[in-house]
């Protein structure tokens, strides 16, 4: 304001003196109302083409320079200002800690192991203990098989030993010439066609034997279900008054003493009747006829037929040895291994099963695992070993990531994904296969190290840096990232203990520019 006055006051006493000089030569002035005109000597016309212009445009330009004057001085007293103010800052002491990465993602619960059982023996299922989804505890019985077929098999598995023996040591023994004198007369072929005919025989008492045990067994089991149908069904309508009622009551007591008689006298047909009792006698008689005629057989081998009824006398033994263990198992029904859930179930009660028929399939619950999908981004954070917390149903189990598969697949929305199995270890019979599972995976873990506040690293094109207060300015420092979270950022190059990042104006700041820092409030 001061040098605006001493312009003006320049200004004015200028127009004073040429105002004194125009009186100075000779000028008379005549002063009409509040405007002023001056009379020389000139003509008139004359004074209005040169005096009048002259003047105006004179004054015109000196005003014009004035206010130029002035802007020039206040834009360059506004820069001068502006390079010498200093930004008001605040700033966090670097220090040391640590940082995690833990990543979230969700998965499938699922067994790591699952077993299926298949029938060792040939024989009717007696009884089904399971159904598909039951839990069943290691040891508990799956299955039986109908003892009396698997008592049958286990004595023809011993006689076929038995045979193969007798075979074998005919040749060597003194019975040996015994048996030449029961098959004398027959040569080789003969002997080989009673034998043969003598399978044949066995087959089909067996095949009588069989036929008939199971249409008992089927009587049997219309009777028992006969006599369900009349404990169910049996309680008529009305009272003890009234006579009807009453002898319909007595018949069907009656009728259900019939039927336990009946059930009771096919129950002991099935354990002694005589015809399979002939049966299986002639089955034992022919078997020894066949016995014998296989050793006068042997008598009649050389060196090389002998070495050959040796091996099939191992043969014999190793196969029919393997049966009689099984079938022997098999009495004592088919346990589960583990704690598990069954999944599978191929029979049904009274189906006769061969040797090899899938049974039953569990799924182990000792051994659980969550199948989950890892993203491109988030693989190279983790790593066989690494400790997942898990949370199934609402309840929370611990974990380590066991597998990660070498190949991606694509996801429903055609992402890239990487198949993880994370191995569940201390699993419990609450746990339910099929499940959703939360994971949480303790992935990138660093102690001892540079710690800072994601909101403090900024990133352009030459890559990521912070502002570090030096000596009253704010200095660009470039930063090397290493593990990363949503709110912090691990800091392995560029910065050390005690340096005093800028955490406020980060977007007005610039490299060297001077700043300080606030004082900070009284509470």
């Amino acid at each position: 304001m001061a040098d605006n006055k001493a312009l003006n006051k320049e200004v004015e006493t200028k127009e004073e003196k040429k105002v004194s000089a125009a009186e100075s030569n000779n000028e008379i002035k005549e002063t009409t109302g509040s405007s002023v005109e001056i009379y020389d000597e000139y003509d008139e016309e004359e004074l209005e083409v040169t005096k009048k212009p002259k003047k105006k445009i004179k004054k015109k330009w000196i005003v014009l320079g004035i206010v130029a004057l002035l802007v020039i001085f206040l834009v360059v007293r506004g820069v001068t200002a502006s390079k010498n103010a200093v930004t008001m800052v605040e700033t966090v002491d670097v220090a040391k800690g640590s940082i995690e990465n833990i990543l979230s993602v969700s998965g499938t619960v699922e067994s790591a192991e699952t077993k299926s059982y298949f029938a060792d023996v040939a024989a009717p299922v007696e009884k089904l203990n399971v159904k598909v989804g039951d839990k069943v505890s290691n040891g508990d019985v799956l299955y039986t098989f109908n003892e009396k077929e698997l008592t049958l098999a286990e004595k023809q598995a011993q006689l076929a030993i038995k045979q193969a023996k007798g075979t074998y040591n005919s040749s060597f023994s003194e019975t040996g010439a015994a048996d030449r004198k029961y098959a004398e007369g027959m040569n080789a072929q003969q002997i080989n066609d009673r034998v043969d005919a003598i399978t044949a025989e066995i087959n089909a008492l067996n095949d009588k034997i069989t036929e008939k045990t199971n249409r008992m067994e089927k009587t049997l089991s219309d009777l028992n279900k006969t006599k369900l149908d009349l404990d169910q069904d049996g309680v008529l309508d009305g009272t003890e008054d009234d006579l009807d009622y009453n002898e319909r009551r007595e018949n069907d007591e009656q009728v259900a003493l019939a039927l336990n008689e009946a059930i009771a006298d096919v129950n002991y047909a099935i354990a002694h009747d005589a015809e399979i009792k002939g049966w299986n006698d002639q089955i034992t008689s022919l078997k020894e006829e066949q016995s014998h005629l296989a050793s006068a057989k042997a008598a009649q081998l050389n060196g090389g037929q002998i070495q050959a009824s040796k091996a099939s006398l191992d043969t014999a033994q190793l196969t029919n040895g393997d049966t009689i263990s099984k079938i022997q198992a098999a009495k004592e029904g088919v346990k589960a291994d583990f704690n598990g859930v069954v999944t599978e179930v191929e029979v049904v009660e009274g189906a006769t099963v061969a040797a090899g028929t899938k049974m039953v399939t569990l799924a182990n619950l000792d051994d659980v695992q969550v199948s989950v999908q890892v993203s491109k981004t988030d693989l190279p954070k983790i790593a066989v070993g690494q400790k997942v917390d898990i949370t199934i149903n609402g309840k929370s189990y611990t974990g380590e990531i066991a597998q990660i598969s070498g190949s991606a697949t694509k996801n429903a929305n055609g992402v890239a994904v990487v198949d993880t199995k994370i191995k569940v270890t201390n699993p419990d019979k609450e746990i339910i296969l099929g499940v959703e599972a939360n994971n949480k995976i303790h992935a990138e873990k660093a102690d001892n190290t540079i710690v800072l506040p994601y909101e403090y690293v900024l990133t352009d094109a030459e890559g990521d840096y912070v502002f570090v207060l030096e000596n009253g300015t704010a200095v660009r420092k470039a930063v090397k990232i290493g593990i990363s979270t949503s709110t912090d950022a691990q800091i392995v190059e560029g910065l050390s203990e005690n340096d005093k990042v800028i955490t406020t104006n980060l977007d007005t700041l610039t490299d060297g520019m001077p700043v300080a820092v606030m004082e900070a409030k009284n509470e």
